[in-house]
């Protein structure tokens, strides 16, 4: 697990190293689309669906002083997802802009082991049967500033806040007991916490289109805070398509936050999947 983290920050180190190369190397306007830097205001509004997998280790609070239980969720794309709805949206006047972007998403049923109960560890062949579901919503609000912009493209610098809100709900059923020096809990019952989150992010943002005259383009952002959280980081490449009313792009994104303290709800979630948006223009 410490090896896939080092390999996500290597990449999103390398991505941003790339994306400022990009940025830096454009130089002049693009004749066939709107000069979103004439001093007009420009816009988008881009829906998306954006399918992860989630990983997330938590903590739960036992009644009546008994402790806490600690757990840990797989990573399965797919399999656990029962609602989502995202939506961003970008205004600008010449170098300045706005961004924001809005993403709700539940997961129901995904199966969870326990890692400690009272502080005591709990061995991988215990027999546990435990169903796990987390819903929350994430919410950016930034400001943009056009460091490059030119016939390959553009670069923004990003800074603002996200704010990260999760509630999540534990049910077990399993044979451990109080007895023999046994974690002291009940063989089957409910838990649940929710915890929410407030971080200072500053990163960067635009489009890459190395062939001239196609349409087709990349989008990157990617962004590293902290405040509520010790860390947190995001980041998305993909591969998108320009027509004459805006552009269908299908992306990978990567989330994940991260707090050492001992007595928070969420210790660290990593939510990464693939997404198709539509994007108007105006």
């Amino acid at each position: 697990m410490r090896r896939l983290r080092n390999s996500r920050l290597t990449c999103s180190r390398a991505l941003l190293a790339s994306a400022c190369i990009m940025g830096f190397a454009v130089t002049s306007a693009k004749a066939d689309t709107p000069d979103y830097w004439d001093g007009d205001w420009h816009g988008s509004i881009q829906p998306y669906g954006w399918l992860p997998g989630i990983s997330a280790k938590t903590r739960y609070q036992l009644p009546n002083n008994g402790g806490t239980v600690e757990q840990k969720t797989n990573n399965n794309i797919f399999d656990y997802l029962s609602g989502a709805f995202m939506v961003d949206g970008t205004v600008r006047k010449g170098d300045w802009g706005f961004y924001g972007d809005f993403d709700w998403v539940k997961f129901s049923d995904e199966k969870g082991r326990f890692t400690r109960i009272g502080g005591d560890r709990i061995a991988a062949d215990a027999n546990l049967d435990t169903r796990w579901g987390i819903k929350g919503g994430m919410v950016t609000l930034a400001g943009l500033y056009t460091m490059a912009h030119g016939q390959q493209g553009y670069i923004d610098l990003v800074f603002g806040m996200r704010y990260l809100w999760i509630k999540g709900n534990l049910d077990w059923n399993f044979n451990l007991t109080g007895n023999g020096g046994r974690p002291d809990i009940q063989n089957s019952g409910h838990l649940n916490n929710q915890t929410h989150v407030t971080d200072g992010i500053i990163g960067i943002r635009g489009l890459w289109s190395p062939f001239a005259g196609s349409n087709w383009f990349f989008p990157y952002y990617v962004d590293v805070g902290a405040g509520s959280s010790d860390n947190t980081y995001q980041a998305m490449i993909g591969v998108a398509y320009a027509f004459h009313w805006g552009d269908i792009a299908l992306n990978y994104r990567d989330v994940e936050y991260k707090q050492g303290s001992s007595d928070k709800f969420l210790k660290q979630v990593e939510l990464s999947g693939p997404a198709l948006s539509v994007a108007w223009h105006f």
